[in-house]
Protein backbone atom coordinates (compact mmCIF):
# COMPACT_ATOMS: atom_id res chain seq x y z
CA UNK A 1 0.00 0.00 0.00
CA UNK A 2 1.23 3.45 -1.11
CA UNK A 3 1.39 6.25 1.71
CA UNK A 4 -1.40 7.90 1.99
CA UNK A 5 -3.53 6.06 -0.63
CA UNK A 6 -6.69 3.91 1.54
CA UNK A 7 -7.51 1.34 -1.19
CA UNK A 8 -10.63 -0.20 0.99
CA UNK A 9 -12.91 1.24 3.00
CA UNK A 10 -13.06 -1.57 5.60
CA UNK A 11 -9.63 -2.71 7.29
CA UNK A 12 -10.39 -6.24 8.88
CA UNK A 13 -7.84 -8.33 11.48
CA UNK A 14 -7.99 -11.70 13.11
CA UNK A 15 -5.23 -10.23 14.70
CA UNK A 16 -6.32 -9.99 18.94
CA UNK A 17 -3.59 -8.26 20.18
CA UNK A 18 -3.35 -6.10 16.96
CA UNK A 19 -7.21 -5.68 17.45
CA UNK A 20 -6.57 -4.48 21.07
CA UNK A 21 -4.01 -1.93 20.28
CA UNK A 22 -6.32 -0.52 17.45
CA UNK A 23 -8.95 -0.37 20.41
CA UNK A 24 -6.66 1.29 23.06
CA UNK A 25 -5.35 4.09 20.25
CA UNK A 26 -9.35 4.65 19.78
CA UNK A 27 -10.58 2.90 16.47
CA UNK A 28 -13.97 1.66 17.14
CA UNK A 29 -14.74 -1.38 16.17
CA UNK A 30 -17.16 -1.45 13.03
CA UNK A 31 -18.40 -5.35 13.25
CA UNK A 32 -17.55 -8.46 13.93
CA UNK A 33 -17.42 -11.68 12.02
CA UNK A 34 -18.05 -15.01 13.14
CA UNK A 35 -18.46 -17.07 9.56
CA UNK A 36 -15.40 -19.48 10.86
CA UNK A 37 -15.84 -20.93 14.84
CA UNK A 38 -12.38 -20.75 15.00
CA UNK A 39 -11.38 -17.53 13.67
CA UNK A 40 -12.61 -14.01 14.56
CA UNK A 41 -12.34 -11.37 12.07
CA UNK A 42 -12.47 -7.78 13.48
CA UNK A 43 -13.87 -5.03 10.95
CA UNK A 44 -12.61 -1.07 11.00
CA UNK A 45 -12.56 1.87 9.16
CA UNK A 46 -9.69 1.95 7.29
CA UNK A 47 -7.72 5.43 6.75
CA UNK A 48 -4.12 6.78 6.51
CA UNK A 49 -4.62 7.00 10.68
CA UNK A 50 -5.65 3.39 10.67
CA UNK A 51 -3.04 2.34 8.63
CA UNK A 52 -0.15 4.51 10.54
CA UNK A 53 -1.34 2.39 13.35
CA UNK A 54 -1.76 -0.69 12.04
CA UNK A 55 2.46 0.02 10.86
CA UNK A 56 3.44 1.10 13.98
CA UNK A 57 2.08 -2.38 16.21
CA UNK A 58 3.59 -4.14 13.81
CA UNK A 59 7.66 -2.30 13.85
CA UNK A 60 7.17 -2.09 17.56
CA UNK A 61 7.35 1.77 17.78
CA UNK A 62 2.96 2.03 18.63
CA UNK A 63 3.06 3.38 22.55
CA UNK A 64 0.22 2.43 24.99
CA UNK A 65 -0.39 2.69 28.58
CA UNK A 66 -0.41 -0.92 29.89
CA UNK A 67 -4.13 -0.16 31.91
CA UNK A 68 -5.26 0.98 28.36
CA UNK A 69 -3.97 -1.94 26.51
CA UNK A 70 -5.30 -4.11 28.81
CA UNK A 71 -9.00 -2.91 29.37
CA UNK A 72 -8.75 -2.49 25.74
CA UNK A 73 -8.27 -6.09 25.32
CA UNK A 74 -10.91 -7.05 27.82
CA UNK A 75 -13.55 -5.19 26.21
CA UNK A 76 -12.10 -6.88 22.91
CA UNK A 77 -12.11 -10.16 24.59
CA UNK A 78 -15.91 -9.26 26.07
CA UNK A 79 -17.27 -9.04 22.53
CA UNK A 80 -15.84 -11.93 21.29
CA UNK A 81 -17.30 -13.80 24.36
CA UNK A 82 -20.67 -12.08 25.39
CA UNK A 83 -22.08 -11.25 22.11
Amino acid sequence: MKKGLVENKIFTSQELSLVAALVSWNFPILSIERSDPRRITFAFNNSSELQNAVQCFWDDSGVVSPKKYFSALREVKSQIYGG
